[in-house]
């Protein structure tokens, strides 16, 4: 009998849980951050769609859902906020996977709701050390699913430079939570900044040296003239579209969880790999 509040983790008991346990081994884990978006979407953006996407993931296919992970690397600095350092992230994915490992989940599918160049190394330095070097991951699959690569949508926007809260993550907002996105208060930043944060996210931050070397390690902070946080176009959002763009990256997102769940053997084996190119 499935349990009441199925596929919520925090809403479920221990006998629930445990009952889940005997028949199927999987757990989507969402991920998210508290971060500027703008005067027009809320804060919660980011955990808000990977919460989301996991649930609906979940009740398609069967697979519970664990409590998101709410709190990650931004980089930003804008009021509201909220930065942990990319390498205490990374420690804290990995503690919650370890302890799903220890459970007896095999099959553990992290679902991003942020990205950020920062954020994505910490993530992958730390789960590839995990299945390097920790017994507990022998049998354990690691996948980790950026929802920007299941559906087109993502592709168009960043060829546009849509990164950030632009028309992708604004019409997204508009299909999960409508009352929670404010148009009338839609602003961007001055011209020439936007258009440099639109031609690399990464822009949205400087650089700083004691002393001009290429040996010396930079300071990077955000750039002070920044006070929106936008970048992209929200104006050509829609709920419309945001449904459209859930609709499909859940079906997606879904026949690529069951294929791999059905298809992963039990046991690690090779497979091709060419390493990075060396640079000195």
């Amino acid at each position: 009998m499935e349990a009441k509040f199925f596929p919520e983790w925090e809403k479920m008991t221990v006998r629930e849980v445990r009952a889940y346990l005997e028949r199927r081994r999987s757990v989507i884990v969402p991920l998210g951050v508290t971060e500027q978006h703008g005067y027009h979407l809320p804060l919660c953006t980011d955990m808000l769609c990977a919460r989301e996407t996991a649930i609906r993931v979940g009740r398609k296919v069967g697979m519970i859902v664990a409590p998101p992970i709410n709190t990650s690397y931004s980089g930003g600095t804008l009021p509201g906020t909220i930065n942990v350092q990319p390498n205490v992230v990374g420690l804290v994915v990995g503690e919650v996977c370890r302890s799903l490992a220890v459970q007896g989940f095999r099959n553990i599918f992290l679902v991003l709701g942020h990205g950020g160049s920062e954020n994505l190394r910490a993530m992958n330095n730390t789960l590839l050390g995990l299945l390097r070097d920790d017994p507990t991951f022998s049998e354990v699959m690691l996948v980790l699913a950026q929802p920007w690569r299941f559906h087109r949508a993502w592709r168009q926007g960043f060829s546009e430079g849509d990164w950030h809260a632009g028309w992708v993550e604004t019409s997204l907002v508009m299909a999960l939570a409508p009352e929670l996105v404010q148009m009338e208060h839609l602003a961007l930043d001055e011209p020439q900044l936007l258009r440099a944060m639109r031609e690399h996210p990464d822009n949205y931050q400087y650089a700083m040296k004691p002393v001009e070397s290429e040996h010396v390690l930079p300071r990077m902070a955000q750039r002070p003239e920044i006070e929106v946080g936008v970048m992209g176009d929200p104006s050509k959002a829609s709920a419309e579209l945001g449904r459209k763009i859930v609709e499909e990256t859940v079906a997606e997102m879904s026949r690529v969880f069951v294929e791999l769940e059905r298809n992963r053997t039990h046991e690690y084996r090779k497979v091709p790999w060419t390493p990075e190119p060396v640079i000195l």
